[in-house]
Order: C-alpha cells, then structure tokens, then sequence
C-alpha cells in the first residue's frame, strides 16, 4: 500500500510538474503575443505620430513659403513703384532743362545745325523734316537750307516729340530722329543701366 501511495504521489508530482510547465510555456506564449501586440500599436500609434507631425511640418513649410512669396511679391512690387517714381522724377526733371533750352537763344542754332546733321545722314533726296509746333517759327529757315532735293517741314504729330528734328528721306528711306522724345528715351534707357534699377 505505501508503495502505491508512493507511485501516486511520483505521478502526481509529474503530472503537476509537467502542468507547470505546460502553464509556463503558455503563460510565455501569451506574454510574447501580447509584447508583439503591444509592439505593433506602438508601431502604429508612433507611425500615425509621425505621419501627423510630417503633415503638420509640411503645412507649415507651405504656409511659412506662402508668406515667403508674398512678402518677395510685395517687395518687388514696392520695388517697381519706387522704380517707376525715381525714373518719373529723373525724366520729369530732364524735359524740364529740355524745355527751358527749347526757350532759350542757343536752341535756334542747336536746331539748325542739327537739322544740317540729319541732312548729311539721311544723303541726297526728297526730305521731309518733322519739328515740334512750337519750332514752326524755323520753318523758314530749315526752307532755305541749300540742298539738291525739295525739302518740306511739317509739325511732328507724336504729342510727346517736345523738340528737336526728325528728317525722313523719301527718296532714299531712310530717317534719323533727333526728337527730345528720342533723346530722353536713349536717355532713360542709359539712366537705367547705369543706376542699376533695370529688371531682369
């Protein structure tokens, strides 16, 4: 009988040690299942994070380079305005000299040898010599040049041409303009250059 009682108690001893064991295993499977689990929901949870963070960056770089931009529009454009005053105010001033010395004793002699000049570019031919209204007063002189072909003067047309000459030879097609508007449009073009304030 203590025999049987001390087999009993060998395979009962072995059952539930092999019942721990069994429990061990299991408790570990479960526990490594539940650390993977975790480990993919923090995987998930810290991609979404940053996938969020990401999308916040990247408005923010959209927001920040939209005020960028338009604070550079804005300053281009303050930039033209000023641009466009200084240009303004140089030419304004420069049509000013032009026509005090339009009104001056000097500018009939000016005119004069500038129309001779235009005579020699334009060559032999029909000339028709363009002057500002306000010059038509030297119609007859500019008549009385001597040269080989008719000369005709007429009032420019060009509301903006102030002074100075243009001559067109018709036989020839060829013209030269010496108009202040001409002059101050070679003149601003060079300002610009020199000044610095060209585009581009």
């Amino acid at each position: 009988m203590e025999n049987l009682t001390e087999k009993l108690n060998v395979f009962s001893e072995l059952v539930l040690r092999d019942a721990a064991q069994k429990r061990d295993e299991l408790i570990q499977a479960v526990e490594t299942e539940r650390s993977e689990r975790l480990t993919q929901k923090e995987n998930e949870f810290l991609q979404r994070a940053y996938d969020e963070i990401q999308g916040t960056i990247a408005e923010a770089k959209k927001t920040s380079n939209s005020k960028v931009l338009q604070a550079e529009l804005d300053a281009k454009k303050q930039l033209l305005i000023k641009r466009e005053q200084i240009i303004n105010d140089v030419m304004d001033a420069a049509e000013k000299r032009l026509r005090e010395f339009q009104s001056s004793a000097d500018y009939e002699k000016w005119l004069m040898d500038l129309v001779n000049k235009s005579f020699f570019e334009v060559g032999k031919g029909a000339k028709t010599v363009y002057i500002a209204s306000e010059d038509l007063k030297y119609k007859p002189q500019i008549e009385s040049i001597i040269d080989t072909a008719k000369i005709t003067v007429e009032p420019a047309e060009e509301h903006d041409f102030l002074g100075g000459v243009k001559v067109y030879n018709s036989d020839r097609r060829v013209a030269v303009d010496y108009s202040f508007r001409e002059m101050l449009a070679e003149q601003k073009r060079d300002f610009l250059q020199k000044s610095g304030l060209t585009l581009g």
